[in-house]
């Protein structure tokens, strides 16, 4: 733990007009998170190896941390550059919702206890805003 303040988690969501199935698909489908997002490595068991690569060395890798499939996972995040302390937590989830559609939930945390700084954080809310803005639209905001 470091000297850094308290530092709240990125916590977004996006409602889509697909299944909450197609949803999940398109976050965990290695060929459906290139068309929004980046290069990803397969979602694995607990305990696997998890990346994301952004092209031009931006690579981030991490570690399955929990699967709870059709449902939710939660991967370690740290960039290739950083330090090992420097290690965020990344959580995913789908939700049916009662009008046939879903609603696709992320929060990104651990940013106090990375001895990270609210810039690093809202630098990439500012990103994550951007890619789930973009699966939005790949799958049809409601």
């Amino acid at each position: 733990m470091s000297d850094t303040p308290l530092v709240g988690p990125i916590d977004l969501a996006i409602e889509v007009v697909v299944p909450a199935t197609d949803a999940w698909t398109a976050i965990t489908d290695p060929a459906r998170i290139a068309e929004w997002f980046t290069q990803a490595s397969s979602l694995g068991e607990p305990g696997s190896a998890y990346t994301l690569d952004f092209g031009e060395g931006s690579v981030v890798r991490g570690t399955v941390l929990e699967v709870d499939p059709g449902r939710s996972f939660t991967h370690s995040w740290t960039w290739d550059d950083a330090t090992a302390y420097e290690t965020t937590t990344v959580t995913w989830s789908v939700e049916a919702l009662p009008d046939s559609g879903s609603r696709i939930h992320l929060v990104h945390d651990g940013w106090h206890d990375a001895g990270l700084d609210a810039a690093v954080r809202d630098d990439h809310e500012s990103y994550w805003a951007g890619y789930l803005e973009d699966l939005g639209a790949l799958l049809g905001e409601a």
